[in-house]
């Protein structure tokens, strides 16, 4: 009894391990390649996620690769740019096992697995480091119109056209540092330097330029603004002086009225701020202040040292003769 359970035992132990060996899983980030009697075709891939049959034993041989994303990372390397200029460069690459068409059965047939891709993809990695940064000058790299992603991108196509048949899919190309070397620190600081005086003068001269520009249009605005006011001025001074001529016209004809209004307004001046005048009232026109100053026989009062001896009339506020005004009058004043 205790034999047939022990022979029961064993034979379902063999099925057991019969139909484990006849069964594998594929993760949802994994892909197989699966080899019958070591052949492969198309349908050695597999894809799918899940659990599979294979045959049992050593009939078809079964390998998993994880397909999700890798990354690897090169040290600072020394590269030397389009213009000359030696940089050192850090960048970093994610890659994944290219799950289209044929690419598993490529990377199956170029490594054992994904670690021995790691360490076969970074001397690819620097190869095609060296190669894309070569295309471009330092000022694309790192000046204000830089074009760093474009270097990126020749770097991943550079690595794309070194890994196409091997299976493996470049995904991200980054560069992380960009450092200069002394030697290049003082080429470029001397290069910038030379660069802004450049803009500087150039500056310079476009501004100077345009001053002159604007200079030119305010003269010329300025000269037709001032012929412009010449004209008008002189069109004005004539209009005054035809007016003129008419009020002096007008004046002629009333002589001693003009005069009376010019004592008038010459009083008007000179009394308009607070002043003291000690002055005769003989002259003109303060003899208009003086009640006792003669008049003529039209009635206009004159001076006295004007006063012709036929002409004195009597003041009509005094009724006496007048024949000559007081030496001396103190004049008022406000």
């Amino acid at each position: 009894m205790t034999k047939t359970i022990a022979i029961v035992v064993g034979v379902v132990m063999l099925l057991v391990l019969l139909l484990f060996s006849m069964t594998y899983t594929v993760s949802f980030h994994e892909v197989a390649i699966k080899t019958r009697f070591g052949e492969l075709n198309q349908d050695s891939i597999v894809r799918e996620a899940g659990l599979k049959f294979r045959l049992p034993l050593f009939a078809d041989q079964v390998k998993l690769y994880d397909t999700r994303l890798q990354l690897r990372e090169s040290p600072l390397e020394l590269v030397q740019t389009r213009d000359e200029q030696q940089v050192m460069v850090k960048a970093f690459l994610m890659w994944r096992i290219n799950t289209e068409g044929n690419g598993p059965l490529d990377f199956h047939g170029s490594y054992a697995d994904v670690r021995e891709a790691n360490d076969a993809m970074i001397d690819q990695f620097r190869t095609a480091l060296r190669s894309g940064i070569s295309r471009f000058t330092f000022d694309e790299l790192a000046g204000s119109q830089t074009k760093l992603k474009d270097a990126e991108q020749a770097v991943s196509d550079t690595m794309l056209a070194m890994t196409g048949k091997t299976g493996v899919k470049p995904v991200t190309v980054g560069i992380s540092q960009l450092i200069l070397s002394p030697k290049t620190t003082i080429a470029v600081l001397q290069r910038m330097q030379a660069t802004r005086k450049s803009l500087s003068d150039a500056e310079r001269i476009q501004g100077g330029a345009a001053a002159q520009e604007i200079r030119s249009r305010a003269e010329k605005e300025a000269m037709k603004i001032r012929a412009f006011a010449e004209q008008r001025a002189a069109e004005i001074r004539t209009k005054g002086e035809e007016a003129a001529a008419a009020i002096l016209a007008e004046m002629g004809q009333e002589r001693e009225l003009a005069v009376f209004l010019q004592w008038i307004d010459a009083m008007d001046a000179s009394l308009g701020e607070n002043t003291t005048l000690v002055i005769p009232t003989s002259f003109q026109p303060f003899n208009l202040m003086n009640l006792q100053t003669p008049v003529n026989e039209t009635g206009f009062p004159l001076p006295s040292a004007q006063v012709p001896p036929s002409s004195v009339q009597a003041n009509p506020s005094s009724g006496t003769p007048s024949t000559s005004a007081p030496e001396t009058t103190p004049g008022g004043g406000r």
